[in-house]
């Protein structure tokens, strides 16, 4: 006869079996793994390496097939869209302006028109995500003087782009020839705001976009951009010149003498 501690009887599990709990976890897991192959293929559209890189070289001024700037907005508008990816849609938009600014040049009026439209749709989308960004205000005051023409709504959309941004060098880089060709309908603080965009110019040294701005400005605005540049030292001045007359522009002003040597020399 056994004497110890007969062992309890094992009992089963109150709740539901592990076999029943299997369904609900593998779907769970499929669940899961659909989310990060959609978040992983929403990603890979919109991770092309060359948008920033294009955005960042029509930023500073450079021309590009207009057909390949529209097909890179094409492919990757509505994932940014979907993401609301404030960094994506603000390349895309600037990668619509150039588009936009090669159909106007080219005096394409249809295709301008579609372009300019896109400029719109794509900026509302961006200021929907990101209310402060600044190249947003810039792309709804592009499209607003070309559609309507300038008025207080344009103006309300450039000051907005000002406040949000005054200082950032790629921003005023496609800013100020925008401002500067509607100089004359500006207010005052609007018109100081885009000679302060050539001032920073100037002052970082990038003297073809100062002479690009030069070309570009109407009449009026031309004679304040060659006033602010004479606090400038006259080498900087010197190069400057140099880059407007390679825009085939030539200049009479009281800070450009037409002996280009140096004032020591001149002595």
């Amino acid at each position: 006869m056994l004497t110890g501690r007969e062992e309890p009887a094992e009992t089963a599990p109150s709740g539901p079996s592990a076999d029943a709990r299997w369904p609900a976890r593998v779907v769970t897991i499929l669940l899961a793994v659909a989310g990060l192959i959609w978040v992983a293929s929403v990603f890979a559209t919109i991770s092309d390496p060359a948008i920033p890189r294009v955005a960042s070289r029509v930023a500073r001024g450079e021309s590009y097939d207009p057909v390949l700037l529209r097909r890179m907005v094409a492919e990757n508008m509505a994932a940014a869209q979907r993401l609301c990816n404030s960094r994506v849609l603000r390349q895309l938009l600037v990668l619509q302006i150039g588009a936009a600014e090669a159909s106007v040049r080219n005096a394409d009026l249809r295709q301008a028109d579609a372009d300019i439209a896109g400029i719109a749709q794509i900026s509302r989308t961006l200021l929907g995500c990101a209310p402060t960004e600044s190249i947003g205000w810039l792309g709804a005051y592009w499209s607003s003087i070309r559609q309507e023409g300038f008025g207080p709504r344009a103006a309300r959309y450039l000051g907005q782009s000002y406040r949000s941004a005054p200082h950032e060098a790629w921003i005023q880089l496609i800013r100020a020839p925008l401002a500067l060709r509607s100089f004359d309908a500006l207010s005052p603080e609007l018109k100081e705001a885009a000679l302060q965009d050539f001032d920073d110019i100037f002052r970082a040294q990038l003297f073809s976009s100062a002479a690009m701005l030069l070309k570009t400005a109407v009449a009026s605005a031309q004679a304040r951009l060659l006033d602010r540049s004479c606090d400038f030292p006259e080498s900087d001045r010197l190069l400057f010149r140099h880059f407007v007359a390679e825009a085939g522009i030539d200049i009479h002003h009281r800070c450009y003498p037409r002996d280009e040597r140096p004032a020591y020399m001149r002595d």
